[in-house]
């Protein structure tokens, strides 16, 4: 049976690639690439799979070394267009290190791309450039670069690509980074090269530059940097970052859809941070931004308007943020219409966006005054009414008393303890979250119960002592903690009496003479006797010392 023509031709045209037959070469370069652009994924990988694709990739590879620019950029062209198509990429990835003829060893296909980039002819830059740009477009061919001996050395080569003057290498080089920045690996191997910095300063300033793709792919780049704490702390204090900012705000007006789009990732990865936000609403555009953001939520791409959403729900996470958007002419009121309008061009991703970020704008209700009960003489219970939050947003109930918040937390009650006896207090409520603070409720009155009352104060005995009694003074305690009903008053710790609130004295009798005895008072409320007084030392006298009455003779006669 005999093959077909482009069957026939496949066959002897991939043996003279893997004959490393460099005077066909050029014929059989201009028959591959006309074919592989001609036909789908499937019809090349069956031509690649059919015809010892490996060997023959491997062929080309080694063509790469030949100092002929119209041969190394076809194979240049015809690898990068194989390795978009995932079933043919592995025939490229997995070319083998070969030797050539006179015993040296060829280096490997990156190898040969990084040192393509060094080229004086920007087209074979360009070419070079888009090839690892095609490789770096999926997961498995990231990993294969950042697994190469050469990638060290091709980071700051791309680095100071990203502003070149040809914009196709520029954009390209920009391109690589950005998807190298996919991975975390890509980032890491990136932040800890010698010249991390060189290649940071350079991927920022491309934002600035003549090319729209490298600001572009740039931009992205740059936003997936920001997401990660090491690299967005790296980024934010390197000293042109004020400018980073800037290029990005003039690509938010951008008239293609690419650099806005990425713009505003940019943008929502930075007001994901408290830095970024802090730096986000300090900059002196910070209007413009926002301004052009609200715009943004209607443009015609998708992706630019969630990520503008974004933006804006990002900087909802703090209070900062949630009061620039509320005194923003533009914020507020874009965003209800938007809501309200819904029009069925909106996809429901973006709507969730823009309702998280207009609740959130949104003030928190103010509260009804807190239902407050006495449960003791020390502690009153509080209740409260809860807000409902419509879209996830965790709210934290704050009780003040008088200036003092005692109370902060999730639940819609709460105890307060440690208070004074007998005391009226103010209590207030407020709802808040994360980004904003409600305003206070009005003031709630209550009375703590009675407790028991203080010792009694200033106890002394009063007048020349007895022989068989003392008199005591005292004065009410200074924390009664209620209504003073009474006192008791104690001799030796046995009471031996009980006065009304109105009497501050007592005179304890049917003492024995001659004795000392520790007097002490205390003080009663309705929740009963309280602490007694320090013990007063009183002493009767002895009998001895009252002298005899002078005798009085009475004469009754004499005898």
């Amino acid at each position: 049976m005999r093959l077909k023509p482009d069957e026939e031709v496949a066959a002897e045209y991939f043996q003279f690639l893997a004959d490393r037959d460099v005077y066909r070469a050029p014929t059989v370069l201009s028959w591959l690439t006309d074919y592989i652009d001609t036909h789908n994924e499937q019809e090349v990988c069956n031509l690649l799979t059919n015809n010892n694709g490996q060997e023959a990739m491997s062929g080309l590879v080694d063509l790469l070394e030949f100092d002929d620019k119209r041969l190394t950029q076809s194979v240049v062209h015809i690898l990068g267009t194989i390795v978009e198509h995932p079933s043919c990429r592995k025939y490229v990835l997995q070319v083998p290190r070969n030797t050539a003829s006179n015993g040296q060893n060829n280096p490997t296909l990156f190898t040969a791309l990084v040192n393509m980039l060094m080229s004086e002819d920007k087209n074979v830059v360009m070419n070079a450039a888009g090839t690892i740009a095609n490789i770096a477009d999926s997961e498995d061919g990231r990993t294969w670069i950042l697994q190469q001996a050469a990638f060290q050395d091709a980071l700051p080569i791309l680095g100071v690509l990203t502003v070149d003057n040809h914009q196709w290498a520029a954009s390209n080089s920009a391109l690589v980074i950005a998807r190298l920045c996919l991975s975390s690996e890509g980032i890491m191997k990136m932040l800890s090269h010698e010249r991390s910095n060189y290649i940071l300063t350079n991927l920022c300033v491309s934002l600035c530059g003549s090319s729209p793709g490298s600001s572009m792919n740039a931009a992205f780049a740059i936003g997936r940097l920001l997401e990660r704490e090491d690299a967005r702390t790296k980024l934010l204090s390197m000293k042109n970052f004020s400018n980073t900012m800037t290029a990005l705000t003039k690509m938010l007006h951008s008239d293609e859809t690419g650099p806005r789009k990425n713009a505003c990732f940019a943008f929502s990865c930075l007001a994901n941070s408290q830095e970024g936000h802090k730096r986000l609403l300090e900059n002196l555009n910070s209007e413009v931004i926002l301004g052009q953001l609200v715009k943004l939520l209607t443009d015609e791409d998708n992706e630019a308007a969630w990520f503008a959403a974004v933006t804006l729900r990002s900087l909802c996470n703090q209070k900062e943020g949630v009061f620039r958007l509320r005194d923003h002419v533009q914020v507020q009121a874009s965003l209800k219409k938007l809501i309200k309008a819904a029009p069925t061009s909106l996809k429901q991703d973006l709507l969730t966006e823009l309702k998280l970020a207009y609740t959130v704008i949104n003030k928190l209700p103010k509260l009804q005054p807190p239902v407050l009960s006495a449960k003791s003489a020390s502690s009153v219970s509080a209740h409260w009414e809860a807000v409902v939050a419509t879209t996830g947003t965790k709210i934290i109930y704050q009780l003040f008393q008088g200036t003092t918040c005692v109370y902060e937390g999730k639940s819609t009650s709460t105890v307060i303890k440690n208070l004074k006896s007998y005391t009226t207090y103010v209590f207030r409520v407020r709802a808040t979250s994360g980004s904003d603070e409600g305003p206070y409720s009005g003031g709630a009155l209550v009375s703590t119960q009675q407790g028991v009352p203080g010792p009694p104060v200033e106890a002394t005995s009063e007048g020349k002592p007895q022989h068989n009694s003392i008199r005591i003074n005292w004065r009410s305690p200074d924390a009664p903690n209620g209504i003073i009903t009474g006192y008791h008053i104690y001799v030796n710790g046995e009471r031996v009496g009980v006065v009304g609130a109105d009497r501050l004295s007592f005179t304890a009798k049917d003492l024995p003479h001659s004795t000392s005895v520790k007097v002490q008072i205390a003080a009663v409320t309705s929740a009963g006797e309280g602490e007694k007084s320090p013990p007063i030392l009183c002493s009767t006298l002895n009998l001895s010392d009252y002298p005899p009455k002078k005798a009085h003779f009475i004469d009754v006669g004499g005898c």
